[in-house]
């Protein structure tokens, strides 16, 4: 069975960096210790709108693998989605959503689903997923403090933000 994990959290950058820093999937391997290689195989993407397939070679301790996903962008819904297509998986999909908030910052609203084929590695994945995902969410933060000025106040009522997000969809 497939494991599954969302993150929702503020961060003070807007919308459109944080799409751009995440749909730049070739500069992972400069900001995500664990991916050592990335390279696109195929893209048509025109504005931040298409898709493209990447593999990308990832290395930790002990355990090297690779594997190619499909990403679909769409920057006027501010999207990114991506699906499996080959590699140590049975089963990988993400999204990354980024919503604006009042105060000009971001709600990053990001969803994991993934399978290993090797039980060891899913037992390994799913002891520690909790602390996995904020280490790849951390390694984002950092590139975008690398990149971007902040925004928004430094105090923001982000209950209110997501009760807000849940109810009425994308705009907060």
């Amino acid at each position: 069975m497939a494991s599954e994990h969302r993150e929702r959290l503020r961060l003070r950058y807007k919308p459109d960096d944080l799409f751009d820093l995440v749909s730049d999937v070739e500069a992972y391997p400069h900001f995500i210790p664990l991916i050592s290689a990335l390279r696109v195989l195929k893209s048509d993407v025109k504005d931040g709108h298409g898709q493209l397939d990447a593999e990308a070679r990832v290395r930790f301790r002990f355990v090297s693998e690779s594997f190619t996903t499909r990403v679909w962008l769409d920057r006027s819904k501010r999207t990114i989605k991506v699906s499996y297509i080959k590699g140590p998986f049975h089963d990988l999909a993400n999204e990354w959503r980024f919503i604006e908030l009042e105060d000009g910052s971001t709600l990053v609203d990001f969803w994991i689903r993934y399978r290993f084929r090797n039980p060891v590695l899913n037992a390994l994945m799913d002891a520690s997923r909790a602390r996995a995902i904020r280490f790849l969410v951390d390694c984002f933060r950092g590139a975008a403090a690398k990149r971007y000025d902040e925004t928004g106040e430094e105090e923001f009522d982000i209950e209110g933000a997501l009760d807000m997000v849940d109810r009425f969809g994308q705009k907060a």
